[in-house]
């Protein structure tokens, strides 16, 4: 299970997933010139903290592509499975993303409010070629096992 590169790539996934559900993603300066940033569970107020707008969605998201993430290593004797759950996943960061950027624009549109991203919304970008990767290599090593299976 450890000898494979894909679980090692899985493995920075969840890391990269559980660390961005606890970060702040993005930040907006209204007209006014007070600043709200965005967590992964509501939009809040730079100055005082208090919450604007939930968007606990982003933050299930990332515990539930994290938790997938870590789950996937396990499902290494079941490799098509765990190619088909790579991709799934793959797609529920992508999700996540599109949804980002929409809450974005509708609080931006909304509010009038210039809008500037912070690092952590790298994390999730990077974890999609690492999926990507992930997938590549399971679809090769069931290929390898198939032609070994052929040669008996």
């Amino acid at each position: 299970m450890w000898q494979r590169i894909q679980t090692l790539w899985l493995l920075i996934v969840g890391v990269l997933m559980a660390l961005f559900a606890f970060q702040d993603v993005a930040i907006f300066t209204l007209p006014e010139g007070v600043y709200c940033l965005l967590s992964n569970w509501n939009i809040y107020s730079g100055t005082d903290g208090t919450p604007q707008h939930s968007v606990w969605a982003i933050g299930a998201l990332s515990i539930l592509a994290s938790l997938s993430a870590f789950g996937l290593i396990f499902l290494f004797k079941r490799r098509m499975l765990q190619m088909r759950l790579t991709v799934l996943l793959l797609c529920v960061i992508l999700g996540e993303l599109i949804y980002i950027a929409w809450v974005c624009w509708q609080f931006c549109s909304a509010n009038g409010a210039s809008f500037g991203i912070r690092f952590p919304l790298a994390l999730p970008i990077i974890c999609l070629p690492l999926l990507y990767l992930a997938a590549r290599r399971m679809i090769y090593d069931e290929t390898l096992i198939r032609a070994s299976s052929r040669l008996r």
